[in-house]
């Protein structure tokens, strides 16, 4: 499989370039590629919730990464559809420039072929995915999850919620503010997010202490709450924008 996490992340930017340049044919023509392979629907997704898994035990965290590299290590030949609509993408999106993920990087590295070459990175690479799935990721998920699986443009798409997050026309100003929350890196949305949450709960007490209205205060409740346990995704962040903007 070649470079699965580079593929996903350019295709993620391309997505979002062409939406923001409301280019429908540029979309229909990569997607209509994506939507014929499940195999392809399932591993981008698994690059994506990966970012969240989280063990307590390292022991565990270890055996998950030596079954990733066993699953990783199969014969080429049964990759089938999926090295070929990989390749397929990779070729159309030649020219799109990214920035680095350090955890897809991990799992590519994982994914190459064994040789005498790649021993010493394929040992980094499993230190730095133990590393990752043994760091907590705050706050968990809730039983908010329904509302935030389009962690991004193209889970939106693929889980046919497209109309969720992008139902309206967005102005050119809205669109620089969608692409930059969807080229975030993962520490940067945590970070964001976290920084987010802070102002509008702060925001929240400050309107709370001036009013008294029951009513009003009961419902501000029910945001603080909802807002305490979001967990960090592109979606959750731009629901925290729009809330924060409401609040103003």
């Amino acid at each position: 499989m070649k470079k699965f996490g580079i593929l996903k992340t350019k295709l993620l930017t391309k997505l979002t370039e062409s939406y923001a340049k409301e280019n429908k044919a540029e979309i229909k023509n990569i997607l209509t590629i994506i939507k014929e392979n499940k195999s392809f629907k399932e591993m981008y997704l698994f690059y994506e919730e990966i970012e969240n898994k989280y063990f307590e035990d390292k022991e565990t965290a270890k055996l998950y990464v030596e079954g990733l590299s066993t699953y990783f290590g199969e014969p080429i030949g049964n990759w089938g559809k999926l090295n070929m609509i990989c390749e397929s993408l990779h070729n159309k999106l030649n020219d799109v420039q990214i920035e680095t993920n350090v955890l897809y990087e991990s799992l590519d590295i994982l994914s190459e072929k064994d040789s005498l070459s790649n021993i010493e990175k394929k040992v980094i690479a499993k230190k730095k995915l133990i590393e990752h799935l043994t760091t907590k990721k705050e706050p968990v998920k809730t039983e908010t999850a329904p509302l935030v699986n389009n962690e991004s443009l193209l889970n939106a798409i693929l889980a046919n919620n497209f109309n969720v997050l992008y139902s309206n026309t967005l102005n050119e100003e809205q669109k620089k503010e969608l692409k930059n929350i969807l080229s975030m890196s993962y520490d940067d949305l945590v970070t964001k997010t976290n920084e987010l949450q802070e102002s509008i709960l702060n925001q929240v007490d400050s309107i709370m202490t001036e009013s008294s209205d029951l009513d009003m205060k009961n419902k501000l409740d029910d945001v603080k709450k909802e807002v305490n346990e979001i967990s960090p995704s592109r979606y959750n962040y731009y629901r925290l924008t729009e809330l924060k903007n409401g609040l103003n």
